[in-house]
């Protein structure tokens, strides 16, 4: 008892424990989790409008041309410009290009010039090209187009080209074309921030082109996108190969998208630091709480054992022994019953037991003597030899079929080889046929193949037995009954027959809602209702009993059973 109080309660504080520390431990992962993902999403938002600020600052950038007065009215002309008129433009050209620090080249299309001039870092001189035409472009129909001819793509070489087309304002014609190259040194910077903190950030494009995802494949972020309304999401995907949390920010005013990776080790750091901590505790707590339980249950258990002692002595014979609980008080209340039964147990012995044990012997003697069927086989047997030896031959045989019908009847087992059943049948309703004389007449017949065939016992011989004493009621002068066993469709069915009375309408209703429910109680055809639950039983419901009976002329009644070939060999039971 010890060991098994100290097993139940010492699982039931672990397992206790074990859902406690796991229930913290996941409330405290979600809880990081949406921590996390609400930080990263923050600084996604910031840097988010800290990049359409920088292109709004690019596009504003590329339209300062139109400022020069004096170089606006160059690119109108449409006459070849003349050596100073070109060096006039050459020098606004590279004022304007070196006046950012984040370009890295710039192109320039005078378009009624046809002419292209182009600059790169570190080279200082202005190259030219003559014949050069803006619109073999691949954006041309972008930054031509209204309202803001212009256009924001991204780089081969660097992080965004910007692309402007310098109009004439009133007729809106085309003047010039303005392209640069800008530096990945501002989204590096945004990188440097991430990277401070474990993470690292990729930008998408307007049209989806990766403008900035180092280490990291277009396909791990495959399908990541922000949603509807520019609201951030998150998943979990796996990303060179480690767990990694994304969250993805968008719906700026240039169409861009940002994606702040952070591998989950970094995330659960903290989370893993303080699960250990908790499970500590836990076993701390846990180990502190099981010696607790071990003290209480010996102070509680010692005193039983020495009771279970004592009761082992009692068992022996000795009922003298006494118990002295010692303990709380429902022990001592337990050490005074006991000892209160012990003296009741002695005196039982002592004044009344032995005698009535005794006389109860003698009873379960004689009775077993009464009903002993060995007995009562013997004592048939005699009568039938006495009915020999006087020459009565008849009684003979009718006591030898009653023998035989009891003896069937008590012996076990819940089935019999149809041709034992069938035997008995005919020795029962010889024993009637003494018995009514010309009122009875039956025949038992079945197929030489059916007759090894296992079928209920006493089933066919119950049928027989409804026959004669329901057959025969009322007004009936005789009865013919017809046993009869065959195989039709699959199924052994067992027939009785027989055209006494009949059953009246009510009656056959009554009989049949009975059949159907075992529940339903009834008074009369008991034999027939306790034969339809054993064959429910025997056969899983498969087996069933129809009644069928016609009281007007020719007065008939059939009592069927049926039982398929396929549940036959499952049945358990033994027969003859």
């Amino acid at each position: 008892m010890r060991r098994q109080l100290s097993l139940v309660l010492g699982l039931t504080v672990s397992l206790a424990m074990a859902l406690i520390i796991m229930f913290g431990y996941l409330s405290q992962a979600d809880a990081s989790m949406r921590r996390q993902v609400s930080m990263l999403r923050r600084v996604l938002e910031m840097e988010l409008a800290s990049l359409d600020t920088y292109v709004a600052d690019q596009l504003a950038f590329s339209i300062q041309l139109r400022n020069q007065t004096a170089f606006m009215d160059l690119l109108a002309r449409t006459s070849p410009l003349s050596y100073t008129q070109r060096q006039t433009v050459e020098a606004t050209f590279k004022t304007y290009f070196y006046s950012r620090g984040d370009l890295d080249a710039m192109e320039l299309y005078l378009i009624r010039q046809r002419l292209k001039l182009s600059l790169a870092k570190p080279v200082r001189k202005i190259g030219m090209q003559s014949g050069a035409d803006p619109s073999l472009l691949p954006d041309y129909a972008v930054f031509t187009a209204k309202p803001g001819f212009s256009s924001v793509t991204a780089s081969g070489t660097g992080f965004l080209e910007v692309t402007r087309t310098i109009i004439d304002s009133p007729r809106e014609t085309p003047l010039a074309v303005v392209r640069f190259t800008v530096d990945a040194s501002f989204p590096q910077a945004l990188e440097r921030s991430h990277a401070g903190e474990e993470e690292q950030l990729c930008i998408l494009g307007a049209n989806g082109a990766y403008l900035l995802a180092e280490g990291v494949a277009a396909t791990d972020l495959f399908g990541l996108a922000a949603g509807a309304e520019g609201d951030a999401q998150s998943a979990v995907r796996r990303i060179g190969g480690r767990e990694t949390l994304c969250v993805v920010a968008g719906g700026g005013a240039y169409g861009f998208t940002l994606i702040g990776l952070k591998p989950m080790a970094v995330v659960n750091a903290p989370l893993i630091a303080t699960r250990n901590g908790s499970i500590l505790l836990g076993i701390i707590s846990l180990a502190v709480t099981v010696l607790t339980l071990l003290s209480s249950i010996k102070f509680i258990t010692t005193p039983l054992s020495k009771l279970a002692h004592r009761l082992r002595r009692v068992g022996s014979g000795n009922f003298t022994t006494r118990a002295a609980l010692e303990g709380s008080y429902e022990m001592r209340g337990l050490s005074e019953d006991v000892n209160q039964m012990m003296d009741g147990i002695r005196e039982l012995i002592n004044t009344t037991y032995v005698a009535q044990l005794n006389e109860r012997t003698a009873q379960l003697t004689a009775l077993e003597a009464q009903t002993n069927p060995h007995f009562l086989f013997n004592t048939l047997q005699a009568i039938a030899t006495q009915a020999i030896v006087s020459g009565q031959e008849p009684i003979y045989a009718m006591v030898t079929s009653l023998a035989a019908l009891l003896r069937y009847s008590v012996k076990g087992g819940n089935l019999a080889a149809l041709g034992t059943e069938l035997e008995h049948v005919n020795k029962y309703l010889s024993l009637q046929k003494a018995r009514f004389g010309e009122r009875l007449a039956f025949t038992c017949t079945a197929e030489a193949a059916l007759l090894p065939l296992a079928a209920p016992k006493l089933g066919l011989l119950s049928l027989a037995e409804n026959s004669i004493i329901h057959g025969l009621a009322g007004s009936a002068a005789s009865i013919r009954i017809a046993v009869e066993a065959t195989l039709e469709r699959g199924e052994l069915l067992l027939c009785v027959t027989d055209d006494g009375c009949g059953i009246d309408g009510e009656k056959l209703r009554v009989l049949r809602e009975a059949l159907a429910g075992p529940d339903v109680v009834i008074t009369q055809n008991i034999g027939l209702l306790n034969l339809a639950s054993r064959l429910k039983l025997l056969y899983n419901g498969r087996a069933r009993i129809t009644v069928n009976s016609r009281t007007e002329q020719p007065r008939q009644t059939v009592v069927s059973i049926a039982i398929p070939m396929e549940v036959m060999e499952g049945v358990q039971g033994t027969f003859d």
